[in-house]
């Protein structure tokens, strides 16, 4: 079994669970990032090695590599969202649909995104070939689907409920595109360097705190005249941060996957009512595809993971942990 486990992103919120978690495993973590974590975070106080750097570098990439001779390369590090500067829809900036996607701008340049997320990836492959490192877990984004930032302005539309790893991409802004573009590099370095690849399509993240007892079960609200009942970036389901790190575990141990497995990871939904009953109120133009969907089970399903890799969450809000 691998046992060296090398984080990138392994300073941000989300490297902050599952550093601490693959020690507690047993495995050697080591940390990557732009900057250290904080004097009292997880990481520090589990007393792991830290490497600071781009992943923009190669060299940088390299030299973490070299400390920490992994065994796995965790790839978590990226920015969340797209950086491209659009006119808001319409010229309503007060426009709930828009969601800061069409002109919201956090970083300096509105590539940023795409140079970050893209090269970040190509520069983290290339170092592990060069450094002989042959498997690689990957946060990538359930937003690959096109279902997020909807620069366009129009519906996104499944071809099918619920949408799995076989449904198209249909990317429109940097960052979902950026995450299809991973997933593109990373299967092209399989291909010529023989590297094994899971790339993690997350739902939206939860990050629970200490004594945190989340009690979601919110009211889904029906679609407005504004709105026009668009499926913008909220599916109404989301994974527990803790749930990720076990599916990491998972994904690192699995033994009986093909070089490039992608899989959406969730957790639970966020409400009590039937799935059928809140796709045919919040979306009506979905009703019809929503209609077999047992209970509450999500707009995208996470079989596929239950049935490779025997993953189950652990942390849903309905069991009160």
């Amino acid at each position: 079994m691998a046992k060296k486990v090398l984080v990138t992103g392994g300073s941000g919120r989300l490297g902050n669970f599952v550093c601490p978690y693959l020690k507690e495993q047993g495995y050697n973590v080591s940390s990557f990032d732009m900057a250290p974590s904080g004097p009292d975070s997880p990481n520090v106080k589990a007393g792991l090695p830290f490497v600071q750097g781009s992943l923009t570098d190669l060299g940088d990439c390299m030299r973490a590599i070299s400390f920490g001779q992994p065994d796995v390369i965790v790839h978590l590090g990226a920015i969340r969202f797209n950086s491209e500067v659009m006119p808001p829809y319409n010229g309503n900036w007060s426009s709930s649909i828009t969601d800061g996607a069409r002109y919201g701008q956090r970083l300096p340049h509105e590539w940023d995104t795409m140079e970050i997320n893209t090269m970040g990836s190509y520069f983290i492959c290339d170092a592990a070939r060069r450094m002989g490192v042959k498997n690689i877990v990957a946060a990538s984004s359930y937003f690959v689907l096109g279902i997020g930032f909807r620069l366009s302005g129009t519906n996104f539309v499944p071809d099918y409920l619920p949408m799995d790893e076989n449904h198209p991409l249909r990317p429109e802004d940097s960052y979902s595109l950026s995450k299809v573009l991973g997933e593109e590099i990373y299967q092209a370095f399989i291909r010529a360097f023989g590297l094994r690849v899971v790339a993690m399509r997350l739902l939206g993240v939860y990050y629970p705190t200490p004594g945190d007892k989340p009690d979601f079960n919110i009211v889904v609200p029906e679609a407005t005249a504004e709105d026009k009942g668009y499926l913008i970036s909220n599916t109404y389901q989301y994974v527990d941060a803790r749930d990720i790190s076990r599916f990491v575990k998972l994904s690192i141990e699995a033994d009986n996957l093909e070089p490039f497995e992608a899989f959406y990871v969730s957790t639970d939904t966020k409400y009590n009512e039937p799935t059928a009953v809140i796709a045919a109120r919040r979306w009506p133009f979905l009703a019809e595809k929503a209609k077999n969907i047992p209970g509450t089970e999500g707009l995208i399903s996470i079989k596929k993971a239950e049935r490779l890799l025997g993953y189950k969450p652990a942390f849903s809000w309905r069991d009160k942990k």
